[in-house]
């Protein structure tokens, strides 16, 4: 069964092989990836990519990943994906992460569909804590994580080599009394 989570102006859904064209198209720009784990996605990266993650449960097994279609609500078009991740020793915290082609970033999508990310955690899920981590310099990363709520709680300096460098990265949560009591 596909899964299928409105979120305002766009909705959650599971990815199919008809996103991989503009899946790979996104991913492969320099400026999608350059935050990211992934580096430049070629055609047949996706195609593989979607086919494993297809045969992957929402939510997913107890520390492992699932990527969710970000689709636009009123004709289905793929405008990005996010991450969900169960945490293997304790399945009641996740991680999130987002990621949105540029040609629809600056409008408010991703803040709806990462809304609508930690209201399925958090309502649907009743996880208890939600993460992400986001590259200090992800300016755009930083001020989405803070617009839906999500607390800044640590600061890891130079904690990675990624992509050629020692980065630092912030952490944010939210917990799930934190998401009830502002709704």
């Amino acid at each position: 069964m596909l899964f299928h989570y409105p979120a305002g102006r766009v909705l959650l859904r599971s990815l199919t092989p008809a996103d991989v064209p503009a899946f790979a198209a996104y991913r492969a720009l320099p400026e999608v990836a350059r935050y990211q784990g992934f580096d430049a996605y070629t055609l047949q990266e996706a195609a593989a990519f979607v086919a494993e993650n297809a045969r992957k449960s929402i939510p997913p097994a107890p520390g492992s990943w699932v990527q969710l279609a970000i689709a636009r609500a009123s004709d289905n078009e793929l405008l990005g994906d996010c991450a969900l991740h169960l945490n293997g020793q304790d399945p009641r915290q996740g991680e999130v992460g987002i990621t949105l082609a540029p040609q629809w970033q600056g409008q408010g999508l991703a803040r709806e569909a990462l809304r609508g990310l930690l209201r399925y955690c958090l309502e649907t899920l009743q996880l208890h804590r939600v993460l992400a981590l986001t590259d200090t310099r992800n300016h755009a990363s930083v001020r989405l994580l803070e617009s839906v709520g999500m607390r800044r709680e640590g600061h890891f300096q130079q904690n990675g080599w990624f992509k050629g460098e020692w980065c630092d990265e912030y952490q944010y949560a939210l917990l799930g009394r934190e998401w009830h009591a502002r709704q």
